[in-house]
């Protein structure tokens, strides 16, 4: 019978296991986050509204964290709600005995030599990113009190302990935002860093994770987060339940694609290109595919992003809402009344990518740009790929000599053009050469050399090279396939 009742615990107790862990190694915040690894989420449990079993979970114990540290995951992330727990709202006091538990479970996860985050999760304020100034500043001052009581019960634990700004910080229910919104995130965060950073101890060189807006990971959001104060103790904290309609739209499709793949591998390669190639690393949160009797699909799914993870040195972090099946929001993998993994298949799709020091055998450098049906004539545009600048899939920096771009098409031989364009101040429009030509598959296909795009446009890719469009001549074409291969 599992024990529901968590380990009982007292202060003297509390403080003797502080001394355990309170190391500092020096890593920067790249490192840590590369040593993070995979993890799990202790979902619905201490961010539950009132108490933790609010939500028909059981009390955490001891015994459901060892079973996750066992099974091979690094990374333990506890969502914590504290305003359910004041016991003075005016001057947001958190009870005593809520911190102690928080402290209590934390531990749970560092006997277990596992990286621990905690966070602001739930409280009224995440859903109050605001353009009104008095809003503002009541969630400022609230969250200035919070990091401050928090910092200092844990200031004196080492660099295992990390800690996270808020939780998908938005207006209500808006999940898009405005660039005034993005901008009020970046001002959260900052005063939840400085309370922490106030604190001392080791509070002065943890990592801190601070999310975008809403911890999107599109375009907009990502592009305008950023550092209000030099620190370099900093991640970006991102959430992605992506591809959508594979992986929450509980009524949309079951089948892990080829396309989805591609789509997952955008997201990546976004991250990395905004963030990851700056200095900046990247913690995916919370990620997660619903059940819709497609075990299989999803293990596909787990594995593609922990393989996209662990090549951009990023941890990546399962949402476990200990609810499974079929239908929304059925995130469970692991069964923590019966400590058993329900869908083990799953878990070790995640920690299996991060355990194996090879490569796997496809390359996603070489992944096509386009893969379907587009026709257009009369010198109009078939595709329209943007590079990761703008959200697409290639990330112009790795076009480099040796490199070519392929189309597969029919219609009329060599009556296909490959155009450039830069948003950027680059070569607005331009027709790149044709290096190669011939038929395959039924079909013709073309190539256009490395050499033949410098000619044409230049070889600041990384920095101009925002659109690639194949179109027509006044022949009509059906392109198949657009890729970047690198030799």
């Amino acid at each position: 019978m599992v024990n529901c009742e968590p380990d009982s615990v007292n202060a003297s107790e509390l403080s003797a296991k502080k001394s355990d862990f309170t190391k500092m190694r020096g890593l920067s915040a790249s490192q840590l986050v590369a040593d993070m690894g995979p993890g799990w989420n202790l979902g619905n449990a201490l961010e539950s509204e009132n108490n933790e079993t609010a939500w028909g979970n059981p009390v955490t114990t001891k015994e459901m964290i060892n079973t996750i540290a066992a099974r091979g995951f690094k990374t333990l992330r506890v969502p914590v709600r504290w305003d359910d727990s004041y016991s003075d709202p005016s001057t947001y006091t958190i009870k005593t005995e809520f911190m102690n538990r928080v402290e209590e479970v934390v531990n749970y996860g560092l006997q277990n030599g596992m990286y621990v985050i905690i966070n602001v999760h739930h409280n009224d304020l995440q859903s109050m990113v605001s353009t009104d100034t008095s809003v503002q500043k009541r969630v400022k001052d609230e969250l200035t009190a919070i990091w401050k009581q928090v910092g200092n019960r844990f200031k004196s634990y080492g660099d295992m302990l990390i800690l996270e700004t808020i939780n998908e910080p938005r207006f209500e229910e808006d999940w898009n935002g405005t660039t005034a919104l993005y901008n009020c995130v970046n001002e959260y965060n900052e005063v939840s860093r400085a309370a922490i950073r106030s604190t001392g101890g080791n509070n002065t060189s943890r990592l801190i994770m601070m999310p975008t807006y809403a911890a999107s990971s599109d375009s907009p959001k990502i592009s305008t987060w950023k550092k209000l104060s030099e620190d370099d103790m900093i991640a970006v904290s991102v959430h992605a339940y992506l591809p959508f309609d594979f992986a929450f739209d509980a009524k949309g499709h079951s089948n892990w694609t080829e396309s989805d793949y591609y789509d997952l591998n955008a997201v990546f390669l976004r991250l990395n290109s905004t963030f990851v190639k700056k200095g900046l690393p990247v913690v995916m949160g919370e990620f997660g595919a619903t059940g819709k009797e497609n075990v299989a699909d999803r293990e596909k799914f787990a594995k593609a992003y922990a393989k996209f993870a662990k090549k951009y040195h990023m941890s990546c972090i399962w949402w476990d809402n200990n609810l499974f099946g079929k239908g929304a929001e059925m995130f469970g993998i692991f069964n923590r009344s019966s400590l058993s993994f329900v869908y083990g298949g799953i878990a070790d799709a995640i920690i299996n990518v991060y355990k194996n020091n090879q490569d796997d055998d496809d390359d996603d450098d070489n992944a096509p740009l386009f893969k379907g049906s587009s026709s257009a004539s009369n010198w109009g545009q078939a595709v329209t790929a943007p590079t990761s600048r703008y959200g697409g899939r290639l990330d112009p920096s790795t076009v480099k000599q040796g490199g070519y771009f392929y189309v597969e098409y029919s219609g009329t031989k060599d009556q296909v053009e490959l155009i450039f364009q830069s948003l950027s101040g680059g070569n607005n429009w331009c027709k790149v050469t044709m290096s190669e030509s011939g038929s395959i598959n039924g079909h013709y296909f073309a190539k256009f050399s490395y050499d033949n795009c410098v000619k044409a446009f230049g070889n600041n890719f990384g920095e101009l090279l925002d659109i690639i469009h194949v179109g027509a001549t006044d022949k009509p074409i059906t392109v198949y396939l657009l890729s970047y291969n690198q030799k």
